[in-house]
């Protein structure tokens, strides 16, 4: 790969741990010298030719707020084949439509995703949480990743689309091939990405087949009845089922991930954590913060506009980091200290406006269930290994991480 500036995939997998492995030095100087600046991308056969990368949290911030003048249509990323954007080679999907278009694909299960729907499902994620805290436990050393982190999301989400348990473990194979197709170690080659594609794409379908056939109460029989009634085509319907899967595996596994990781390099923080014996709003909302899971997301330019000294013609990608913008010191106190008492907290991790999403609530309550329940059950948790961070430019996530846990407090000097 030639210079990709902070779009470069390899320097989230080797940056340093104990910022997550972001680029938070090149983030602060871009923001002072250069919030505004184009970045070629040309000579990256994966990436379209370029992009405008806007790196401060206010700009960021308006970009969002005005859907008039920032589309969605660009995508998610600046990969070339972007699964939810048509026209390179993807499905209609909700993240990537504006105005009526968008509104009517939301409104087709947003209101099983609003905080009453999503409270109603508290008392069940906790029982996932202590089932799988506790195989993790009866094994004592495990991949926190591979054994316990990924289940969390995964049954949570399945069980609210109506996913049988049988299908789960092929759905998150497909989910982590689509979602982090720049890290060899999940997507060992192009093909194995495009099959992974299909695979979601047509399981959706296929889902939405048996719902409408065997109707229950999840999300998937809401999506099906939004195609029986004209509101959703078979290809939204496969979009529909893409954005489901890698927004309620990805995302939230990793934000589990890495904010269990800071609690370890900081033992004051896991002491007062574990002291409230609960989780804090504000906890979560440091953890949210602190992970950015979504390193960076799109925007294209609706009409000619000028930001920072810079001409954006019509047309253009913008890429909005939003891992700066959560570490940018104009919108928050010390933001390279991981504080779990933060009170000043607008943090951008799940967008704003129209376009905020859709499942934060459910990430919201899965955060709060697993730490309760890891806390309380694990008087000790220690890092026995180095931690692997992905390999790509959109997820931040981590990839291994090797733990041992206990029911037992750790004796001194042990």
């Amino acid at each position: 790969m030639a210079d990709l500036g902070v779009l470069d995939p390899r320097i989230y997998e080797t940056g340093n741990p104990w910022f997550g492995s972001l680029p938070l030095a090149e983030f602060d100087r871009l923001r002072d010298e250069a919030p505004c600046y184009w970045q070629p991308l040309s000579d990256e056969p994966a990436f379209i030719d370029g992009a405008w990368i806007v790196t401060r949290h206010a700009d960021i911030l308006a970009m969002l707020r005005d859907s008039e003048r920032f589309s969605a249509s660009s995508g998610t990323s600046v990969r070339k084949l972007d699964p939810t954007v048509v026209d390179r080679g993807g499905k209609p999907t909700m993240v990537s439509m504006d105005g009526a278009e968008h509104h009517r694909n939301r409104t087709v299960t947003s209101r099983m995703f609003s905080p009453k729907a999503v409270r109603a499902f508290e008392a069940h994620f906790r029982a996932i949480a202590v089932r799988i805290i506790e195989r993790a436990l009866d094994m004592g050393r495990i991949d926190f990743i591979f054994d316990l982190a990924r289940y969390m999301p995964l049954d949570a989400i399945s069980d609210m689309i109506g996913i049988p348990p049988e299908d789960r473990e092929q759905v998150l194979a497909w989910t982590d091939m689509t979602s982090v197709p720049l890290d060899p170690h999940y997507t060992p080659s192009w093909e194995e990405f495009m099959a992974a594609l299909n695979g979601l794409w047509d399981y959706g379908v296929t889902l939405a087949d048996r719902r409408q056939r065997e109707p229950d109460d999840g999300i998937m029989t809401a999506i099906a009845q939004g195609r029986r009634d004209g509101r959703l085509s078979d290809d939204e319907v496969s979009g529909y089922m893409l954005q489901l899967a890698a927004a309620g595996n990805e995302t939230t596994r990793n934000a589990i991930a890495f904010g269990l990781l800071a609690l370890l390099q900081r033992p004051d923080q896991m002491a007062l954590l574990r002291s409230y014996g609960t989780m804090p709003e504000a906890a979560i909302d440091e953890i949210l913060r602190w992970t950015s899971p979504a390193i960076h997301t799109c925007r294209r330019a609706a009409v000619d506009l000028e930001i920072h000294g810079q001409t954006i013609r019509a047309g253009e990608t913008i890429a909005m980091m939003i891992a700066s913008a959560n570490y940018d010191p104009r919108a928050f106190d010390r933001p390279d200290q991981f504080d779990l008492t933060r009170t000043r907290n607008e943090h951008v991790t799940f967008g704003i406006a129209t376009h905020i999403c859709l499942g934060m609530h459910v990430a919201r309550t899965e955060l709060k269930v697993i730490f309760e329940e890891l806390l309380r059950r694990a008087p000790t948790i220690v890092l026995e290994g180095e931690v692997a961070f992905v390999r790509d430019n959109l997820i931040h996530g981590i990839k291994k991480m090797p733990l041992t846990i206990s029911r037992e407090p750790r004796r001194a000097g042990a």
